[in-house]
């Protein structure tokens, strides 16, 4: 101990603080242990899954397609299609190769931080900028420049409806048509997100924040569908199942849950710290955990006690993601891009109808004229999706209603052109008093018709008061029986 008071003193109370927060920090570690938690913790001491293992025993078709590519400007984004895989480097090396033909379709450099890839109609991918949003075409050349979206982080795209969804950090929330060029709505939706997936069922658009709420959004609504607490911490990653029924999230507390979006109630969790989701089209899910990769198979029953299977890494896992109708999975990492077989992932049956995997040039044209002219509006995205190609039994006066709403709208939004007048016809007074004249007779109207709307209900509380009193004089003619009694 120190010979002057002041310093001995001030020692004991840093003595007491630090052994404080140790017993604080003992006590949050107790509560967050599988234990306390309900769940169970995945043994560290199961096998990794080495290709190794079982690489002898597979056709030379899937061991063609084992990858595994070595990178420098990671890390990387990764947006996979049946065919193509395309990649986006922080640092701005964007790359799109064929990855059953093995064959580079295209590599460049834009010199600019990237955020976010994905893949458009026509073979087209669009990337998230520092700058704005740029769609280029399979061969590399810029086709287009959204300059609308600015510091746009996540991507997602509507197939069906053509419309791409892009998400900022300030939480802004913007839907354009590719096929217009339009943008169809823009609004703010939280503050903080950390992540965006899009339901295949219904093309809603999920977003998850740090406050650990997920909000369920479309385009043709400024508010959020619904919202769900999922987590104490926020909402690392997530994915939805391919019925559009459950949703899979990830916390930054360390737990994966499953949930039941039918009835919103939490089905199953497991204590994993994953930052990134994926989930096939028969039901395992893949959690990337660092360098791990846990793979679970009957995910959706509840089943999350026993792993599927392991993969390990050769770095930091960044992205991951399935390839539709195929036992692979993809990952991309600070340094590489690794692509490995899953077992009883994929789907094998597909609609031959709806978009072939294997195009030659002619059919690829043929689906993009018939995709075009089956394009669904913004305006039937909904959360009852079944609902779609049923009977409207909405009455004839609300749909009236609702028409001659969208028709005035659209006509105040149009732009009038000034007419060119003689000299002094045209001066700012005589504009202002017209625009008053415009507002007097609007309102005059707004006011007409709530006063016959007032008058209707007048009209109908005197027409029953009416019918009662007919019907009371009509029941007190009538007898009574005790008096036809008497009479008797």
């Amino acid at each position: 101990m120190a010979k002057d008071k002041i310093l001995s003193a001030k020692l004991k109370q840093q003595e007491f603080k630090t052994k404080s927060t140790q017993l604080k920090t003992q006590k949050i570690a107790q509560l967050l242990e599988p234990q306390f938690q309900q769940s169970v913790e995945i043994d560290d001491e199961r096998p990794l899954l080495k290709i190794s293992n079982f690489k002898d025993y597979l056709p030379e078709e899937n061991v063609q397609n084992i990858i595994n590519l070595k990178l420098k400007s990671g890390p990387y984004k990764l947006s996979m299609t049946p065919q193509t895989t395309y990649l986006a480097g922080e640092s701005g090396h964007i790359a799109a190769f064929n990855w059953r033909h093995k064959q580079l379709e295209c590599e460049f450099d834009v010199k600019e931080k990237c955020y976010d890839i994905i893949s458009i109609a026509q073979r087209n991918f669009a990337v998230a900028q520092k700058s704005c949003i740029y769609i280029y075409d399979p061969k590399g050349v810029e086709v287009h420049k959204i300059r609308e979206c600015k510091q746009a982080t996540k991507l997602e795209y509507l197939p069906y409806h053509f419309l791409l969804a892009a998400l900022n950090q300030n939480g802004q929330l913007t839907y354009q048509d590719i096929t217009q060029g339009k943008i169809i709505s823009t609004y703010r939706t939280t503050p903080s997100p950390l992540c965006l997936k899009q339901n295949n069922n219904n093309a809603i658009l999920g977003i998850g924040d740090q406050m650990g709420v997920v909000r369920m959004y479309a385009p043709n609504t400024g508010t959020s569908l619904t919202s769900m607490l999922c987590h104490k911490g926020g909402v690392m990653s997530m994915t939805f199942s391919r019925d559009g029924n459950h949703l899979i999230t990830t916390g930054s507390e360390g737990t994966v849950k499953v949930w039941d979006l039918r009835t919103q109630k939490l089905q199953s969790q497991v204590a994993v710290n994953a930052t990134n989701l994926a989930l096939s089209d028969k039901g395992v899910l893949a959690a990337g955990r660092g360098t791990d990769v846990i793979m679970w198979k009957n995910c959706l029953i509840g089943d999350l006690k026993t792993p599927y299977l392991r993969y390990k890494a050769s770095s930091m896992i960044c992205d991951i993601d399935f390839i539709k109708h195929e036992d692979y999975l993809a990952m991309s990492t600070f340094d590489s891009y690794e692509q490995t077989v899953v077992p009883e992932s994929g789907e094998a049956f597909f609609d031959t109808y709806e978009q072939p995997e294997l195009q030659n040039k002619k059919q690829r044209l043929e689906t993009n004229v018939r995709q075009l002219l089956e394009k669904l509006p913004p305006e039937s995205i909904s959360l009852q999706s079944h609902r779609i190609g049923t009977i409207d039994r909405t009455s004839k006066m609300i749909i009236e209603k609702e028409q001659k709403k969208q028709i005035e709208e659209q006509a105040a939004k149009k732009i009038k052109k000034q007419k060119k007048k003689m000299r002094g016809r045209n001066k700012i007074g005589k504009r202002e008093k017209l625009k008053e004249l415009e507002r007097d007779q609007k309102q005059q109207v707004k006011w007409q018709e709530m006063l016959s709307d007032a008058l209707r209900v007048k009209r109908a509380e005197k027409e029953k008061k009416k019918f009662e009193t007919k019907l009371l004089d009509r029941l007190e003619q009538i007898p009574s029986k005790e008096f036809i009694r008497v009479v008797s």
